[in-house]
Formats: C-alpha cells, sequence, structure tokens
C-alpha cells in the first residue's frame, strides 16, 4: 500500500465475491469517507458545543460569587472594622519576618485572640449567613501584602475545622492577586460574546476541591489591600458537564447517522446507479464482440437524467457506439479491399520478379564473362530494375534503372520502361544513345503522370571487351582494373528519359581488360540513411567494395548489402537498393 492511499484490494472486481465487491463499491466507499467527514465535523461541534457550555457556566459562576462579595461588602462597617484591622495590621508588622517566612504562627496568634470581639463576631454572623442562603463554600475578610503575595485572614466565616484564624495567612499567586483586584482576563471568545472583567478565579483546592472565589475591595492602605471573599464550590459542574457531553454526543451520533443513510441513498441514486447502468451497458458491448455480434446497441438503451457530467457521459457512449459500429462496418469493408490489394500486390511482385533476371548465372554457357544483380524493394513492388541480355553472340546488354517514385504506379512505369529497352535494344544497332532516346520519346508521348526514369545502358562487345554505355541521368558507375581498387568513373550524363522529348544521348566507352569489373547501381544504396540520418554515400560504397575486390560479382554485392544493412540497423528502408557487377574475364577464357 502506497503511503497516504487507503488500503487497495489485492483482486480484481472481476475476482471478488459479493461481500467483497460490497465492501469495496463506489457506494462503500463514499459511505466511510461521509461517515468520517460526518465524525469529523460532529467532533469539532461537540468540542466547541463543550467549550461554550463550560464558559458559561464559569461566566454565570464568575458573576454569581462577585454579585455575593459585593453584597457583604456592603454589610461590613467599614470605619470600625478599619479601627480593629489596623491594631491586628500593627501587631502582624511586629512579628519577625523570619518567623512568618518559616511558618511559626504560634505567637502572632496568641497576641490576636483577644482581638475576637463584638466587631469580628457581627462580620462572621452576616457573612455566614449570607454564604448559607446563597449555597456558598466560604465567606471571610483578608488582607492581601502585594510585597509580599500573601493573603492575611482577618475573619471567617466558617464555624468547622476549615475555619482560619485572625492572623493567619497563605501564599497566593501575582497572577490571582492581579485578577482579584482588576478583574480576571477575557479571552477572544469572551470578548466576542460582551463578557467583561469580573475579579474572580479558579483554583483546584486540595482540601476543598475546584472553587470559585471573587472580592470585592474595603480599603486599601499602607500597601495592603482589605477584601471580602465569597467562594463556591463547582465540583458537581463535572457532574453536569459529563451529563451534558452524553447527550451531546449522542445527538451528534444520531443526526450524523440520519444524514449520512440520507446522502448515502441520494448518491446511490445520482452516481452509483448510473455508473452501474453504465458499466453493465459496457459489459454487455464487451460480450457481443466476443461472441461476434457487431450490430447490438446497449448504450442507446440506457435512459439516464441526471442531468450532469454523468449523463452527458452516457450520451457520449451512445455516440461512441454508433460510431464503433460504423467504423467496424467501414474497416471490415476496408480490410477486404485491403486483402484483395495485398493479393494483387503479390501478384503483381510476382511478375515484376520475372520480368527480371533471377537466376545466376544467366547464361551459363558464356565463360568470357561473370555477372551478378540484385534487388531488395522497400514496398511489395519497386520502381527500379536491372536486365541482363544478349543482343546477339558477341554482345551483352546491362541495363540499371530507378523510376521515379514508388508502389504500383512505379513498377507500371518500370514494366514499361524495360519493355522498351528491350524492343529497341533488340530492333536497332546496339547503340546505347540511340536506344535511349527511342524510348525516351516513346515515354514522352503518353506521360500524363509526368514521372520519369534515369537509366544506365552498357552494351559489351564480349569478343574485345569494348563496353559502350550511355546514361539518362543515372548514378555514376565505379570501375575495378585488374589488380586495383574500384573507383568511381565520372561518365556523362543525359536527362532523364520521359522528362524531355527529343532529348539527345551521348555514348562513351569503356575498354575492359581481362580482370576488369565494372558495378552499377541505383540511389538506394549510396542514400541509405541510418537513425541518425547519415547517408551510407560513396565512401562507405567503395570501402565495401574494395573490401575484396577481387572476388566473384556475388560476392562483391553481398559484401556491399552487409555494409549497407550494418550501417542502416534498425531505420526503416525508404528506397530500393538494387546493384549489378560485371567482371570481364576475356575472349577466350573457359
Amino acid at each position: 500500500m502506497r503511503k497516504g492511499y487507503v488500503s487497495m484490494p489485492s483482486k480484481s472486481v472481476r475476482e471478488m465475491s459479493k461481500l467483497e465487491k460490497a465492501h469495496y463499491s463506489l457506494a462503500a466507499k463514499m459511505f466511510h469517507a461521509i461517515l468520517a467527514m460526518a465524525l469529523i465535523i460532529g467532533a469539532a461541534a461537540v468540542s466547541f458545543g463543550f467549550y461554550l457550555y463550560v464558559m458559561a457556566l464559569e461566566r454565570e459562576y464568575k458573576a454569581e460569587t462577585w454579585h455575593l462579595s459585593r453584597s457583604a461588602s456592603f454589610m461590613v462597617d467599614e470605619p470600625k472594622f478599619f479601627e480593629k484591622y489596623s491594631s491586628i495590621l500593627e501587631q502582624y508588622l511586629e512579628i519577625p519576618e523570619s518567623e512568618k517566612e518559616e511558618g511559626s504562627k504560634a505567637a502572632f496568634l496568641v497576641q490576636l485572640a483577644d482581638q475576637q470581639d463584638e466587631t469580628f463576631a457581627e462580620i462572621q454572623d452576616t457573612l455566614l449567613a449570607l454564604q448559607e442562603h446563597n449555597e456558598g463554600e466560604a465567606a471571610y475578610v483578608a488582607a492581601i501584602d502585594k510585597k509580599n503575595n500573601r493573603r492575611i485572614f482577618l475573619v471567617d466565616s466558617d464555624p468547622t475545622n476549615t475555619f482560619c484564624p485572625p492572623g493567619s495567612y497563605d501564599t497566593i499567586d501575582a497572577d490571582k492577586i492581579d485578577a482579584l483586584l482588576n478583574g480576571s482576563r477575557v479571552n477572544w471568545m469572551g470578548k466576542l460574546m460582551g463578557d467583561s472583567a469580573v475579579p474572580a478565579v479558579f483554583a483546584n483546592l486540595s482540601n476543598y476541591g475546584y472553587r470559585c472565589t471573587a472580592a470585592t475591595k474595603l480599603f486599601e492602605t499602607d500597601g495592603y489591600v482589605v477584601m471580602v471573599f465569597m467562594g463556591k464550590s463547582m465540583n458537581h459542574i463535572a457532574d453536569i458537564s459529563k451529563t451534558f457531553l452524553l447527550i451531546y454526543l449522542a445527538y451528534i451520533a444520531a443526526v450524523t447517522l440520519i444524514i449520512g443513510a440520507v446522502m448515502i441513498r441520494r448518491v446511490k441514486k445520482i452516481v452509483v446507479h448510473p455508473i452501474n447502468e453504465l458499466a453493465d451497458a459496457a459489459a454487455a458491448y464487451s460480450m457481443d464482440k466476443k461472441d461476434g455480434h457487431r450490430t447490438g446497441r446497449h448504450f442507446d438503451k440506457l435512459n439516464i437524467s441526471t442531468g450532469d457530467e454523468i449523463e452527458n457521459l452516457s450520451l457520449i457512449m451512445k455516440d461512441m457506439e454508433t460510431d464503433l459500429a460504423d467504423y467496424i462496418k467501414n474497416l471490415t469493408t476496408i480490410t477486404a479491399e485491403k486483402e484483395r490489394m495485398h493479393t494483387e500486390l503479390n501478384v503483381a511482385s510476382q511478375i515484376q520478379e520475372g520480368m527480371i533476371p533471377q537466376i545466376f548465372p544467366v547464361f551459363p554457357e558464356r565463360h568470357e564473362f561473370s555477372v551478378y544483380a540484385s534487388m531488395h524493394t522497400a514496398k511489395e513492388v519497386g520502381g527500379d530494375f536491372y536486365d541482363i541480355f544478349m543482343v546477339d553472340e558477341d554482345h551483352l546488354g546491362l541495363v540499371m534503372a530507378d523510376v521515379s517514385g514508388k508502389g504500383i504506379p512505379a513498377a507500371l512505369f518500370m514494366m514499361g520502361s524495360k519493355i522498351m529497352l528491350n524492343n529497341y535494344a533488340m530492333m536497332e544497332e546496339p547503340k546505347p544513345s540511340k536506344i535511349l532516346e527511342h524510348v525516351n520519346n516513346g515515354l514522352c508521348a503518353n506521360n500524363s503522370a509526368e514521372m520519369f526514369v534515369t537509366v544506365w545502358l552498357g552494351i559489351l562487345e564480349i569478343s574485345t571487351g569494348k563496353l559502350t554505355a550511355a546514361s539518362a541521368g543515372h548514378e555514376y558507375p565505379a570501375i575495378m582494373r585488374a589488380g586495383g581498387e574500384f573507383e568511381m568513373f565520372k561518365d556523362p550524363h543525359g536527362f532523364v528519359l520521359g522528362g524531355l522529348e527529343g532529348a539527345k544521348y551521348k555514348d562513351y566507352e569503356i575498354q575492359l581488360a581481362p580482370g576488369d569489373a565494372i558495378f552499377e547501381y541505383t540511389d538506394g544504396v549510396t542514400e541509405a540513411t541510418n537513425k541518425e540520418t547519415e547517408l551510407f554515400g560513396e565512401h562507405r560504397m567503395l570501402a565495401a567494395l574494395n573490401s575484396s575486390p577481387d572476388a566473384e560479382p556475388d560476392e562483391i554485392l553481398g559484401n556491399t548489402l552487409e555494409a549497407i544493412n550494418d550501417f542502416v540497423g534498425e531505420a526503416e528502408q525508404f528506397d530500393d537498393i538494387t546493384m549489378l557487377c560485371l567482371r570481364y574475364k576475356g575472349p577466350k577464357a573457359e
């Protein structure tokens, strides 16, 4: 399982059982997503609601406790109490600070024992009555020693064993002193709800539990602030909060389940069911195609009206099914036509191959020369051709030609050109230039396709070794003298056949001695291209020819073709590769 993704099934949908499909179905996944989202939202709502609830309780308790302390402050006779307080404070100040720090209060309390008079008793009764009638937990008067962060108890209403005698004290935090004197701080939520600073604090005391304490100042003198304190227990808030939380959780859970069920039902109707209909139609379509039925329509039967992207998808699938049916119908026709054309091309290829010499040696009874030729077409039929024929007992005709274009048109033009070249060579005095002129005029007469052919035509006088040749725009031949290497021969060129009616061509002669050889080819050899779009070129061709210059023509052509294939590699062949090689052995060779 990839990090950040949910657990994915190890099986495909087709391999799953019904229970597994239900677990991994789109409806199940959406239900899980909705449930998770609802739980998150519910948890956030519960947390926020509980926070607001507790905040409201605390605000209520602060206000109530503070009002009680204010009421108590109005009931205290300040002038009389100030006189008693001053005498207590004088005796408090006489106690060495070291004894106060050590917590030894015995001497101090003995000195204060006679201070419990009617004034203190009156205040004590008032505080006790106020405490009991308002369900308070504590009511007392104390002086705040801001310098030493102490609270000095003066009058305590509690008659139980938690009674704090006059003059006893405890340590109080500076921030609580600040809150009691100036009001507790109001957080951002309280400000939004309009709360104001109330001189009250919350504390979780080991002896008394969770308590809210508020104070109202009576008077301040010599760095001491005398205040009336009222405290209310908040231990029962925990029980109330638990009850509230349980009820709230149950409510949120019920609402979440109801909303989830409604949403899932809605999602199934507008998403899951239409998708399943599309899937069923696609499966039926696939089964029809496997069974060979090509006319079945399945998406046409769908009636999805969700008004959204799913309906749009169903409409697209309908159009696609129609287009596929038409495409398959057309493809069947095209395939049949292609097969017919392929058959015809095979027949044309066989006819073309039958028109050029394929069996070597061509004239096994003649020992004065050896000749070999090969043609490798780029398509089923090609535009290149060669010919080897006897003009008479002492003259050998050699033809190498390349028709413009490829495929059937080039093959048809090639066949006409070859027949005309062969016929004129037999009818005329064996002069290559005259033969090319006649063939050119014949091709120009009805050349509406404006095709042309390059031709090299040579006629070898076998008894003397004289080779008379003419070129109609063809590639330069390569000549090898006995004991030497192949070299390019720059022969005079005429215009291509079929390009210009009335064009003239020039003969040239090459005297071959025994052991000499001549190599002719089409541009498919020098223009063979590799993956880097580099051309094979004349220099690589000469290198291949000269790898075994004294070999027989068939071996020379084999070496050249192997070099071309190694150079081209896996690149596609775009042009026909045709080659011919003649080695003259002399008039009396056996």
